[in-house]
């Protein structure tokens, strides 16, 4: 039973080890490119920075992208 015990540990570090790496990369996501607000909608005004990875693929998903420019981050 000791050799099922210690098998079961090994996976559940390695499950962990995996699970944190992932976790980090999404943090680290980027996409290359930031927004820059051209015109100003909602809480935005012109001339600024939207980086976040989240709500830049929420905005070039809908309606506002025509508000906005992609710029080389």
């Amino acid at each position: 039973m000791a050799d099922t015990d210690s098998a079961q540990t090994t996976s559940t570090a390695a499950t962990a080890t995996t699970t944190a790496a992932t976790t980090t990369a999404a943090k680290a996501e980027t996409l290359g490119y930031i927004l820059v607000v051209r015109i100003a909608f909602a809480d935005y005004q012109i001339g600024e920075e939207i980086t976040d990875v989240t709500t830049i693929k929420e905005i070039l998903g809908g309606d506002q992208a025509v508000y906005v420019i992609k710029r080389a981050a």
